[in-house]
This record gives structure tokens, sequence and C-alpha cells, in this order.
């Protein structure tokens, strides 16, 4: 290595180095490109706050996670304050919490004290990725003066409100599912601890089984059971853990996940909605109902 690259990699250092050691979070965010989140920060008031207050940890979303947003997500958030404070204060947390310190399943309070994120830490390619409800974090660890910004791909929205039937019942297209979950009273064990991944078929996956498939199996609980199970995983797997393979369902038989760049596709199923978050787990829309073999 010669002189100009010894200079070039030490003034390199220097740079990384210095970036956020004399700012604040606000400032910070900015430095990192996340001018979105500051501009809504400051059209909620709470710039104030994540200047001069702390030590927080704030989960940033970066720009592209805001342009990722359906245009009438953005618009809510921009024109409901109660709305945008509530997501904001999702996405910071008291104190200072290193990603040395972060554990898969761990649930991180928040300043939204009625929500808590769930970290997830998913080995691909003999690498650790580490998710936010779903989120990933894609540059870890930026110091600032009263705290510390971890920058995610994703905004945490919609906020996980409850358990994951309490989810499937308010979302209208999980009707049939509810109802099959109800008479399989599988309810109760859906609302536990868990965690839990569902691949949830939606009304219209349940419309395109054979005739009289759905009466059937609903007059058979035990087949029931066993088809209902068969969509649940023992662990909570969003998208960014899902790799190609066969995953074993709380039925006792496996799934087989494909990954493209098409999508997710689980055995014959295409996965139409990622990502839902529930307090318990995570849901995925899928669009047939997945059926073990005999």
């Amino acid at each position: 290595m010669n002189i100009l690259q010894i200079a070039c990699l030490f003034v390199s250092v220097l740079v990384s180095g210095s970036l956020g050691a004399n700012v604040n979070l606000v400032q910070l965010a900015e430095q990192l490109g996340a001018t979105t989140l500051v501009q809504l920060v400051r059209r909620a008031g709470f710039e104030g706050t994540f200047s001069g207050g702390g030590p927080f940890t704030i989960f940033a979303p970066s720009n592209d996670a805001f342009a990722a947003l359906p245009k009438d997500v953005l618009e809510k958030l921009s024109g409901d304050m109660a709305l945008l404070k509530q997501v904001l204060a999702f996405h910071v947390t008291n104190g200072l919490a290193y990603s040395s310190g972060l554990t898969n399943n761990m649930l991180v309070d928040t300043l939204d004290s009625a929500d808590k994120i769930r970290v997830n830490i998913y080995q691909k390619s003999g690498s650790p990725v580490v998710t936010v409800d779903g989120a990933l974090v894609t540059m870890a660890d930026q110091n600032a003066t009263n705290g510390v910004i971890h920058v995610i791909d994703h905004v945490m929205y919609p906020l996980p409100s409850g358990t994951i039937p309490l989810v499937a019942a308010v979302a209208k297209q999980f009707g049939t599912l509810v109802y099959a979950l109800q008479q399989g009273q599988l309810i109760p064990a859906l609302e536990g601890k868990g965690p839990f991944t569902v691949f949830a078929p939606n009304n219209a996956a349940f419309d395109k089984l054979p005739p009289n498939a759905l009466s059937d199996l609903l007059s058979n609980q035990t087949a029931l059971i066993a088809v209902l199970k068969y969509h649940v995983l023992a662990a909570a797997d969003y998208s960014a853990g899902l790799s190609n393979g066969s995953v074993a369902t709380l039925e006792g038989r496996s799934i087989q996940i494909d990954v493209t760049n098409d999508g997710v596709k689980v055995n014959n199923a295409t996965v139409v909605t990622a990502d839902i978050p529930a307090s318990n787990g995570v849901i995925h829309e899928i669009d047939s109902v997945l059926i073990p073999a005999n």
C-alpha cells in the first residue's frame, strides 16, 4: 500500500468515525439521508424532543421506505396528526439499543406504549440479517450525541395492534379463514404468546376450492384442524427471513418455500400481501388454500 492509499484510508476512517459524533439525532438523520423522516418529525412537533432529549434509539426509515408506501397511506400519515405521532413514536425506544444487544424474537418497548417492536435475526447465506417488525436494518449503530440510529428499509406500518386472530378478524379478506379457525377451535391457540407465522388464505382462495370441499372440511373437525395447522409455523418468519426450502408446520408436515424475483410461493400458493404484523407473529396473505398430502 503506497502513501496515497494510506492517506485516503485514514481520511475515510476519520470521516466515517466522525459521522454523528457531534450532532443530535435529528441532525444525524439528515446526514444519513432520512430527510422524509425528519420532515415528519418536525410536522409532529417532535424535533425538540429528539434533538435535546434522550438518549433514544431510532429505527429510521429511509426516504425510499417512505416512497414505497401507498400514496393514500402517506397522505393519511401526513393529514392525521394523532396517527403520525403514534407511528413515529413506534419507531423510537428509550435508551441505547445497539445491534450487539438485540436478540431473536426480542420485544422492544417503544415510545408508543401500546405496542412493541419484534426483533428477528435470520441467517441468510451464512450471515445474520436483522429485522424489526419485518423491516430490514440496512445501516446499524449510527451514533449521535443523544442516541443511536438504525436505518431500516420499510416504514413499520400498520402497527402490530393485536394478536393474529384479531388482526385477521379486522381484515375483510380473511373472513372465511377466521370462521374456519372458530369452527376448528384454534382461535385461543393463535392468541397465545407464539410467535407464529400464518400463511393466510384469503376469501378468494377458499372460493377456488372444489365444490363442497369447504363444507366437507367444516363438517370434519379433525381434517379441518389438520389443514389449518398446515398453514402455521412456530416462528415469526417475515419475508426477509424466508428462504428456499421446506419448513415444518404445526400440522407436522412441511411446506415448500420458493423465493424468486417474482415473489414468494408456498407450495402452489402465491404470497399476495406479505408481512402483516401482529403482536404475536406475522401474517402472509396467500391466494390458495394449502392442502397436506393425503
